[in-house]
């Protein structure tokens, strides 16, 4: 397949801004897909591809698998990009962490200086944001919220596990892929790009033997411009890998007592959240597959998509009337794309 080459640096990059007017005006609101209420099994009793070299490990955490029912609601088509949040901290003087839990040579990730604005691991303004953790997708959201009127919020787990398997039971929303070749026209994961690039940018220390790469390769080292990788059934991109997205719901050791309505779970240890899809740093995450970190710590790997809850069937049924501002962004992010395309290699 193409391969996508993307510009890598150890050194913290300075996104810039250029392409895209500010006199758009307002929020940039996200581009969403509406997806019908319905039921689905929720986590998985199977065992799954989770070592160094494919081993097939049981999940505990991904038990046990349960059925949920979740209501209709729109999800964002891609994950929320550092342009996007750039015009929320602007017009909303967020104050932005000054350090961010960053690869560092040897010894692998470590607090280091950079934000969502500049980092080691995100080199353009078409890339998901990252470096803000979770209290900062949640103070994007509530701004969200307040500027249009729109019930915008975090994911809940189950929500964005119904979202990731688009109507799918296997173990990824392109199939079973035992072998995991095909994860590279669907998924950004650690394959043979990313262990290239940890290997030169890192003191040649490689990622095979920490977490496993994936025998494929899609050409990108780091985090990619959304919506460069096949998307689901949904229409949805980058579900899987990219960067670890934020849930709304606490952390609990396996999904024993969850609520079957779609509904946050707001129980267990709240000093933690949710994450779900994995990311370029990882092999491949299955659609069941989770994790958590707590709401102050400030990760290069995580950043988070948005959901807007619909109140009736009428607004469920009616589709996305975009806003100036957000139709100025699909067009330079359509740019933003064609772009890397042509970098490809044949």
């Amino acid at each position: 397949m193409n391969k996508t080459i993307l510009q890598t640096s150890s050194s913290i990059v300075a996104i810039s801004i250029a392409g895209l007017a500010h006199a758009a005006g307002g929020p940039i609101e996200p581009i969403m897909q509406t997806l019908p209420g319905g039921n689905f099994t929720m986590g998985s009793d199977q065992p799954v591809q989770n070592g160094p070299k494919g081993e097939v490990r049981q999940l505990k955490s991904i038990g046990p698998a349960h059925q949920v029912t979740v209501k209709a609601f729109r999800i964002g088509k891609y994950e929320v990009t550092a342009h996007e949040f750039r015009r929320f901290a602007e017009s909303s003087g967020y104050q932005a962490p000054k350090v961010c839990n960053q690869m560092a040579s040897k010894e692998w990730f470590d607090e280091l200086p950079g934000n969502w604005a500049g980092n080691k691991h995100t080199s353009g303004e078409f890339e998901p944001v990252t470096c803000l953790g979770w209290s900062g997708a949640q103070a994007y959201v509530a701004w969200l919220a307040q500027q249009t009127g729109k019930k915008y919020r975090l994911p809940t787990e189950a929500e964005w596990e119904y979202a990731a398997r688009a109507g799918s039971n296997t173990p990824y929303y392109w199939g079973d892929d035992i072998g995991r070749t095909q994860s590279c026209a669907y998924a950004n994961v650690a394959d043979q790009s990313a262990e290239a690039a940890i290997k030169r940018d890192y003191d040649g220390l490689e990622s095979k033997n920490h977490i496993g790469v994936v025998p494929c390769d899609d050409g990108a080292g780091y985090a990619s411009v959304v919506g460069m990788y096949k998307p689901n059934a949904f229409g949805l991109y980058d579900m899987i890998g990219n960067i670890n997205e934020y849930t709304a719901d606490c952390q609990n050791p396996t999904h024993e007592g969850a609520p079957t309505d779609g509904r946050a779970r707001l129980d267990g240890d709240c000093s933690k959240r949710v994450l779900k899809g994995g990311s370029w740093h990882w092999p491949l995450f299955t659609s069941a597959q989770r994790g958590s970190r707590g709401p102050d710590l400030i990760g290069a790997l995580e950043g988070f998509r948005v959901v807007e809850e619909l109140s009736d069937e009428a607004q469920a049924k009616a589709g996305q009337q975009l806003s100036p501002a957000t139709a100025a962004f699909e067009r330079a992010l359509a740019d933003a794309q064609k772009q890397a395309l042509a970098k490809r290699k044949p």
